[in-house]
């Protein structure tokens, strides 16, 4: 048995403004939560940390993991050392320890993970002549468990004299003894078996495992004597069985459609059953289907399958944006919970800095607590309070979250890796990957790598996705088997998967039509009617209000939808049409207006209107929606880019502006979404119809600036559009200006003729040569700075990857971010009411502007009936901060981003303080903002914000005078 009677053992490790606890007790109270998260490891994760240690001669499974629970152990070991120890006042240190003979002096390290990096790389070469290179892989994986990497001795100071070397060693041959090791055994171990994989793996292993093991509500602090080794793994072990880290429970039987689907699998879903089955299972798979196929829960089936008969520890699907984020996690939280899969306690979390809004997750989260509080209660999917922090999301059993969440892990942000250990063995499901930026995708691509090397099965689903992108992906996750993956080229719909060697292979879906002769009134169609309208950008959208208002009146009722690509566009036609129904009151015709620049309570309530009025029928996906408009009644929804893809409506005819031939494909499917023979749709709307509005075939500009607002040519590249109006005059016939598309059969054609590449467009559209040729050059400066905030999974080496050091990101120009975007400012609107500031959501006059609608009235949350605490002295309250959240807009006007940083320096508030305002991390880069009671904000020479409750934020071009 060990000596806790040791001096070692008088060393603080944890304190708190009374007790301490043992520095020593600390590392073993890591080490036991460690091996309590090994334990629950499948056989393909364990080999990932354990199999560099089998390699040595006579080391088995239980000796190769006693290692790693040493090296996790001595994560602390810097801090024996009296730049850490003395950071207690000497009076209470004094208590602990002989001061004298163990003092402090000029020039002492103070970053323990810099000191024990040199301590251990010292000790083991000194004394066990390990190789240096080993030594310092080993090492520096735990040494960095602050989230900086820790990679040589040179950047640590003084680690005490010989006093403190000899306390050190101490400590050392403490734990090594502890773990009944022979560290002559590492003599055998070559740093080439420690590879990138092994390191970011330990490296978040030892953070997690640090993060809970120093959470004094369950390892007290308390003296050596009173630690008792039984009772902390005891607790170690408890706490991961709640936490269920890297853990799935669930049943394991076969997997019966119809038992959980209310219908019968399609051809695409069919294919993947067969899958499932096959005797190699696909690591990466490919799904590219028509909008409305039903990919979603093709991918379900097989995630399901991957978790539940393979053997991985969880689950995590990405989303482009918070709004498509929303709508999925609803989705995969009722599949989780179906009693046919019997999943168990799973930990089920929404990522993404709203999440707290979604009403879904947080019954989810108070309905946790309730279970935890009652004993025996057990939930198929909870979602435990501790996955909430920042860091801590991916570690969770199942997350849905942006894409952003998942390329961070592959990013020089601190704690990486800790992003990479929680993804490590589990599934990964990534949607609508064709909408990313060509910055995002070289990111992605890096990701796949490391997904491939971390043994992650990949999802990827789209309707529109480039041949170029297809062939990309694949590539890049393939590369840990072979540099060049040849892909099959098999015809639209198709599942194209990758297992292992030179060849990824392609399927195409057909549709078995008898099949579906039964369920036919839920499904899309698969041919549309394409009809275009050349305009100028000034006559644009007045003469889309004449449409759309001639249609609705026309057809008598329906659903029709206008998208707009911007904001400052969808905020005119609105208007235009609001003006008519205010002149014909007994029109019929009910207007809803939809996009980012609404408050973020006043967007997610919009979204569920929306989805209440024209998503599914909420129980019965096959029946038709009972709150659609109909007789009589139309519905008008005008909205931007958030109505192409982040929501599930169905609209019976569609008007839009210009935009890149795979938006404008993402935007036609969602007519007749849900129903291809709703029968309440209007004889005039038997046909699914997509209007667009375009520049004539002879007045193709070669900026498209003048139409969409400059700001927009960057989303949109005017090569891009150019191709793509070119190929839309080039199919309508003559007369008509319109022609049909077939999704299954047009689909590749359509995306791989604008996206091929730069060489291949210009043979036939010379006067684009330019705008490509710069559009190229641009792409190549994206993957630079791509390349510049990498976590690169092509090294090779961790001694290559150690040079990508994120300590040095501080002090650089480069900036991390996932996404290339315009500067932003985030404004909390507020107003003052009866000499109380309130967020805006909560102000009479504007409430009573937005609940137009019943709909809207019932889901909006009701006025608090407490006053904000301002005059506090650290940090508002967290109840407080999410009523402000709720107000809350981004906006990116160069003026007015310049305007509220330059206010942000002043702080002209004397509500609240400015050190109280940005304590919060929810508001830190936050600027407040207060609106006179015509919700209108002025600032001279730079303009006018007016927050319309139905139109949104409106940014005015006017310049106020003095």
């Amino acid at each position: 048995m060990s000596d806790f009677n040791c001096e070692i053992f008088q060393f603080w490790g944890k304190a708190d403004d009374h007790n301490t606890l043992p520095a020593v007790c600390h590392m073993l109270d890591v080490a036991f939560v460690a091996r309590a998260i090994i334990n629950q490891l499948a056989e393909q994760e364990r080999a990932i940390i354990i199999d560099p240690f089998l390699s040595i001669e006579g080391v088995d499974e239980e000796e190769a993991t006693s290692i790693v629970l040493l090296l996790i152990a001595l994560h602390d070991i810097g801090k024996i050392t009296p730049g850490f120890q003395y950071k207690l006042p000497v009076e209470r240190i004094d208590k602990l320890f002989n001061i004298h003979h163990f003092s402090n002096f000029e020039g002492a390290e103070t970053k323990h993970g810099n000191a024990g990096f040199v301590i251990l790389h010292d000790y083991l070469c000194d004394k066990y002549a390990v190789n240096k290179n080993t030594a310092r892989v080993m090492i520096s994986a735990v040494a960095s468990h602050h989230g900086v990497f820790v990679a040589n001795k040179a950047q640590s100071g003084s680690c005490g004299d010989k006093n403190w070397e000899q306390l050190q060693v101490t400590a050392i041959e403490w734990l090594v003894s502890y773990f009944s090791l022979d560290l002559h055994l590492l003599n055998g171990l070559h740093s080439k078996s420690l590879t990138p994989t092994w390191f970011s793996y330990i490296a978040g292993l030892c953070s997690v495992a640090d993060w809970i093991g120093s959470d004094k509500s369950h390892f007290c602090y308390c003296e050596a004597q009173e630690y008792v080794c039984e009772k902390r793994q005891h607790t170690a072990n408890a706490l991961a069985d709640e936490l269920n880290i890297k853990r799935i429970l669930a049943t394991n039987n076969p997997f019966r459609f119809t038992g959980v689907f209310a219908f019968k699998p399609n051809a695409l879903q069919q294919k993947i059953l067969k899958i499932i089955k096959s005797k190699t299972l696909p690591w990466i798979t490919i799904i590219e289907s028509g909008m409305g196929s039903g990919k979603t829960e093709a991918a379900q089936i097989l995630a399901d399958h991957f978790i539940r008969q393979a053997g991985h520890s969880g689950l995590y699907v990405a989303m482009p944006s918070q709004a498509t984020v929303n709508q999925l996690y609803k989705r995969m939280l009722k599949f989780l919970q179906h009693e046919a899969l019997g999943y168990q306690n799973v930990e089920m979390h929404l990522k993404h800095s709203n999440a707290d809004f979604e009403p879904n997750y947080e019954a989810l989260r108070l309905s946790s607590i309730d279970s935890s509080n009652e004993k025996n209660s057990a939930l198929s999917v909870r979602a435990n309070q501790w996955f909430t922090s920042k860091k801590h999301g991916l570690l969770a059993g199942v997350c849905v979250g942006t894409i952003d969440q998942l390329l961070m892990a592959a990013m020089l942000y601190k704690h990486n890796f800790v992003r990479l250990f929680g993804l490590a063995n589990k599934v990964l499901i990534l949607d609508e990957v064709h909408s990313l930026q060509s910055f995002q995708l070289d990111l992605l691509k890096n990701t796949l790598y490391w997904m491939a090397k971390l043994k992650v099965r990949v999802i990827i689903l789209s309707a529109t996705l480039p041949r170029t992108m297809l062939v990309e992906l694949v590539k890049a996750y393939g590369q840990t088997v072979t540099k060049e993956v040849e892909v099959e080229n098999k015809p639209y719909p198709r599942v194209t998967t990758y297992s292992s060697g030179a060849l990824a292979h392609s399927h195409t879906i057909t549709d078995d039509k008898d099949l579906y002769e039964k369920e036919i009134v839920s499904r899309p169609p698969s041919k549309y009617e394409i009809k275009l309208h050349a305009t100028s950008p000034t006559q644009c959208v007045s003469t889309m209000a004449d449409d759309v208002l001639a249609t609705a009146k026309k057809a008598g009722t329906g659903v029709f939808v206008c998208i707009l690509n911007t904001v400052s566009k969808v905020q005119e036609l609105s208007k235009l049409i609001a003006r008519h129904c205010s002149e014909v009151p007994h029109s019929g015709i009910e207007l809803l207006t939809f996009h980012a620049k609404y408050p973020l309570a006043t967007r997610l309530s919009i979204e569920k209107m929306i989805e209440h009025l024209v998503g599914k029928h909420p129980e019965d996906h096959n029946s038709i929606n009972p709150n659609r408009p109909v007789k009589d009644k139309c519905l008008i929804l005008i909205g931007s880019q958030v109505l192409e893809q982040s929501l599930d409506y169905d609209a019976c005819e569609m008007f839009t502006q210009i935009a890149p031939i795979d938006l404008l494909l993402q935007r036609v499917g969602r007519v007749w979404r849900h129903q291809v023979n709703n029968p309440v749709r209007s004889e005039f709307t038997q046909v699914p119809r997509l209007n667009v509005y375009l520049p004539s075939m002879d007045k193709i500009p070669n900026d498209y600036g003048d139409w969409f607002g400059h700001g927009e040519v960057l989303i949109y590249p005017s090569h891009i559009l150019a191709v793509t109006t070119r190929l839309l005059w080039e199919s309508a016939n003559v007369e008509g200006n319109a022609f049909e598309i077939d999704i299954n059969r047009d689909m590749d054609n359509w995306i791989n003729r604008v996206y091929a590449d730069v060489e291949q467009q210009v043979t036939w559209l010379e006067q684009e040569y330019d705008k490509a040729f710069e559009y190229r050059l641009d792409k190549r400066t994206q993957f630079t700075l791509a390349k510049n905030m990498m976590f690169d999974a092509d090294k090779k080496s961790v001694r290559d990857l150690l040079k990508y050091n994120n300590s040095e990101i501080d002090h650089d120009e480069v900036v991390l971010s996932t996404r290339l975007t315009s500067i932003s400012v985030q404004l909390v609107f507020l107003v003052v009411e009866e000499g109380n500031v309130i967020p805006v959501t909560e102000f009479s006059i504007y409430k009573q502007g937005v609940q137009g609608l019943e709909v809207l009235l019932s889901e909006c949350k009701q006025e608090q009936e407490y006053e904000i605490e301002w005059q506090v002295k650290q940090c508002l309250q967290k109840r407080d901060i999410a009523r402000l959240k709720q107000s809350m807009i981004s906006i990116s006007h160069s003026k007015w981003v310049a305007h509220f940083k330059e206010l942000e320096a002043q702080w002209p508030y004397s509500f609240v303080a400015k050190s109280v305002w940005q304590r919060s991390p929810a508001l830190f880069n936050c600027t407040p903002v207060i609106l006179d009671k015509s919700l209108v904000y002025q600032a001279e020479g730079v303009g006018e914000l007016k927050l319309d409750p139905k139109q949104g934020l409106i940014v005015s071009k006017n310049r106020v005078n003095s």
